[in-house]
């Protein structure tokens, strides 16, 4: 079971965010793809409902022209096929992202035309990728895809040859005197 989608979105602006929104230029994550830190994909920004991380692989993040591109690979687990199924129906169809910003420069600040506060996210340390019901930036985006049925044969194998063994077992203890 995989996520795919973007968890940023460059060049849109998010909901208002107490008083101003804001925006992200394309190249803002390019440090942090970069220097390797661990990177979280979790539900809700809590760090309890983890599903997945860079250091691990399971979280594949890059830049593309739109925006933080992601491809999660969900555990097998409840936490997992659960944020799959509601993936797939369509009752969670955003996604959020936790960062801090490097700097000073890192930020820029102004007003636009129509006297809104626009903050402009230029570098930043991204910490996790969140799956959320209600995102700051509208223009993101996850869908659910299924693992190829070639990945899923080893594990049918794993099951079969443990359900032979334990019926040889039986077998054995019901046989022995």
């Amino acid at each position: 079971m995989r996520l795919v989608g973007h968890a940023a979105v460059f060049n849109s602006h998010s909901v208002d965010l107490g008083g101003f929104y804001e925006t992200i230029t394309p190249g803002a994550f390019a440090r942090t793809l970069r220097d390797g830190h661990p990177i979280f994909a979790v539900h809700h920004h809590n760090m309890a409902d983890l599903l997945g991380s860079s250091q691990s692989r399971t979280l594949k993040l890059s830049e593309d022209s739109e925006g933080l591109h992601f491809d999660l690979t969900l555990p097998d687990s409840s936490l997992g096929r659960d944020i799959h199924e509601l993936v797939q129906r369509g009752d969670l169809n955003k996604m959020s992202f936790c960062f801090l910003v490097n700097g000073s420069a890192g930020e820029a600040w102004h007003e636009d035309s129509n006297g809104q506060i626009i903050r402009t996210l230029k570098d930043v340390t991204l910490i996790e990728v969140s799956t959320v019901a209600r995102p700051a930036y509208p223009a993101s985006s996850v869908a659910a895809r299924s693992t190829p049925a070639i990945h899923q044969a080893p594990r049918r194998n794993k099951n079969a040859m443990l359900k032979r063994y334990m019926t040889a077992r039986l077998e054995a203890s019901c046989a022995a005197p």
